[in-house]
């Protein structure tokens, strides 16, 4: 039986990326959904056997936001029915929420490529990875907390869920239109925007090879046939 996922993104930005690639070359059957479009933006929660919760500008955080808590629900229900989560980012914080971790403001942003400090690179691999984000999760309770930076925790796995602060997802095209938009409102330095765009490849790519071991590993662990 094939397996089905479903990938939530937050704004026409937030791409599957690499993760999406992979997926439908290991022939599983992909959808994507607009979580910040509310209720109608998610998937039926019987119509997936593992939800990928991708980035945000946006904060776990923030209240003000009534989307935010209806995914959080939907996040909530899979995990209470054993269904896999893999969370990116803002993905992985609020991933870290629902099993009881708490979000709070990093000592501060990282912004660039990063290599990570990692406890098994089997599973999480060090990198060089893109790191965007101003939040950092706490452990939360029970998980094996894999990998870290002296900024902020980056990667967890507690049973069939895994959430990770990095973004295995891109490519030099995603990053482009992240940093034409955070350019746009005055959120990003010239400096910290080239920065950015210096972990791709003459084609475009970052480190793939570790993203599909990172994504191959989990849907393994997940019990996910690919």
């Amino acid at each position: 039986m094939t397996a089905r996922v479903a990938f939530l993104q937050h704004s026409p930005s937030d791409l599957p990326g690499v993760l999406g690639q992979r997926a439908l070359q290991l022939g599983l059957a992909t959808r994507t959904y607009r979580a910040d479009h509310g209720p109608p933006g998610l998937p039926p929660p019987d119509s997936f056997d593992l939800l990928v919760v991708m980035g945000s500008a946006e904060s776990t955080t923030d209240r003000s936001l009534a989307w935010i808590d209806h995914e959080r629900q939907l996040v909530a229900g899979a995990v209470a029915a054993d269904v896999p989560v893999l969370g990116v980012c803002f993905g992985a914080q609020l991933l870290a929420q629902v099993l009881g971790a708490a979000v709070t403001r990093a000592v501060r942003p990282e912004i660039g490529w990063l290599e990570i400090d990692t406890d098994d690179e089997d599973r999480v691999p060090p990198g060089p990875w893109l790191v965007w984000h101003e939040d950092a999760f706490t452990v939360p309770p029970g998980a094996d907390m894999v990998a870290r930076s002296d900024t902020s925790n980056h990667a967890y796995i507690l049973g069939v869920h895994t959430g990770v602060q990095f973004h295995p997802e891109v490519t030099e095209e995603i990053v482009r239109r992240w940093v034409g938009e955070a350019r746009a409102d005055a959120r990003l330095e010239p400096s910290q925007a080239q920065d950015l765009l210096t972990g791709f490849d003459a084609g475009g790519r970052g480190p793939d090879d570790q993203a599909h071991r990172l994504f191959d590993g989990y849907l393994e662990r997940a019990g996910l046939p690919i």
